[in-house]
């Protein structure tokens, strides 16, 4: 792992860190500030941050295609810790809004640093790139919440907010000391190039909707599982600690398949194909038992199905993408998954209050094997070459 990899995935893991271990701690947060417990405005501001990061994403990468993709990443990691530390001396529920407004239209770490190293780093290697990147979010998703779960013991929610501003600060000094990328206008004069008998060009080439699309369904099959995990597995399990460690099993089934399988499985359509229908048999399983062996092999089983959806559409990105327009590829990414994951709360908890516990898990089956058809006509369709991703001009002497 070289060093520009090490400092951007370092980077990412302060912000997601911060990010992902919060949120489960905000409805003491809103007591804290004079809220009932069971206010709707925990579940709205839950989501808040989330769909605007995804709304403004778009907006973000055009801004990092015209200003650099390392200007886009400090930009997110410094306005994500100015956030956390309004949040951290907000006093009413007005300027904790306000706060996490600021938070989710400065955010955006995950697609500014994807953008960053796709513009840095050899498209042979991206997509296990961008696999790493996942791997320090979920990393990030594991160990923040148990962090924290110690830190709310001795200190005020509030003060955990300012100290966790650092975090992400730190990133962005760090971020500071990272290589430039290349400059905007030249990348888009280098990718405008083209030469005739150029074999080195990518063929599989998808465009930025069947990507997104694909992305879509995928983190659809992925979060619509996630809010109502609880209540629906305490029937058939006592024990809160083992709930919780079936929860995060999938996450850490990816944190130890990605180390040992990073440079296998080189076809993405054979990955997807296979990743969307582990997902929908873990899915068929959950919706069919909620105790048991069964419950916890269907958690690895989705687990592997997650890695292999990242690791087939993180391959299928670094065939298609375009390098002069990386930020707005990046942030459409990633700010389709983020709506997708908003979309997929919103179903699931329909789907619960009109069904049952276990429907949104037939949701994802349903989401998983729709992907299916659309991974086949990519593969048949993708044909174009890519633009090439490095600034290199063409060999004019020969």
């Amino acid at each position: 792992m070289n060093r520009v990899l090490f400092a951007v995935l370092a980077c990412h893991f302060l912000a997601a860190f911060t990010v992902l271990g919060m949120p489960l701690y905000l409805p003491v947060l809103f007591t804290d500030l004079g809220l009932p417990s069971n206010s709707p405005w925990i579940g709205f501001v839950f989501a808040w941050p989330t769909l605007l990061t995804a709304l403004s994403g778009p907006l973000w990468g055009k801004v990092a295609d015209r200003f650099g993709r390392r200007f886009s990443l400090i930009r997110a990691l410094a306005g994500l810790a100015l956030a956390f530390l309004w949040v951290g001396i907000s006093s009413s529920v007005a300027e904790l809004l306000m706060a996490l407004t600021l938070q989710g239209l400065m955010g955006g770490t995950l697609a500014a640093a994807n953008s960053y190293l796709a513009t840095t780093m050899p498209r042979e290697t991206l997509s296990n790139t961008l696999n790493w990147t996942q791997f320090s979010a979920r990393m990030a998703l594991v160990t923040a919440p148990l962090v924290l779960a110690v830190g709310i013991q001795y200190f005020r929610l509030q003060h955990l907010y300012i100290v966790l501003a650092t975090l992400p600060m730190l990133g962005a000094l760090y971020a500071c000391t990272l290589p430039k990328d290349s400059h905007p206008s030249q990348s888009s004069t280098a990718s405008a190039v083209s030469t005739p008998g150029n074999t080195s060009a990518p063929m599989q080439y998808a465009s930025a909707a069947s990507v997104c699309s694909l992305q879509a369904l995928f983190c659809f099959a992925m979060v619509v599982t996630f809010p109502y995990f609880l209540p629906y597995a305490a029937p058939g399990i006592a024990s809160t600690t083992a709930i919780a460690l079936l929860y995060v099993l999938p996450h850490l089934v990816y944190l130890l398949l990605q180390p040992l399988l990073k440079k296998r499985l080189p076809n993405w359509a054979f990955n997807c194909h296979f990743s969307m229908l582990a997902l929908a048999v873990a899915a068929c399983m959950q919706w069919q038992f909620n105790s048991g062996l069964a419950l916890a092999a269907a958690r690895v089983l989705f687990g592997v199905g997650i890695w292999l959806g990242y690791h087939g559409i993180h391959q299928l990105v670094a065939k298609s993408f375009q390098a002069a327009r990386a930020g707005t590829w990046f942030g459409s990414l990633d700010s389709v998954g983020k709506l997708a994951g908003v979309a997929a709360g919103i179903a699931a908890g329909f789907a619960v209050n009109h069904m049952n516990l276990a429907s949104p898990f037939l949701l994802s089956a349903v989401a998983s094997l729709a992907a299916m058809p659309l991974v086949h006509h990519i593969q048949k369709t993708g044909s174009r070459p890519c633009i090439p991703m490095n600034n290199t001009r063409p060999n004019t002497t020969a």
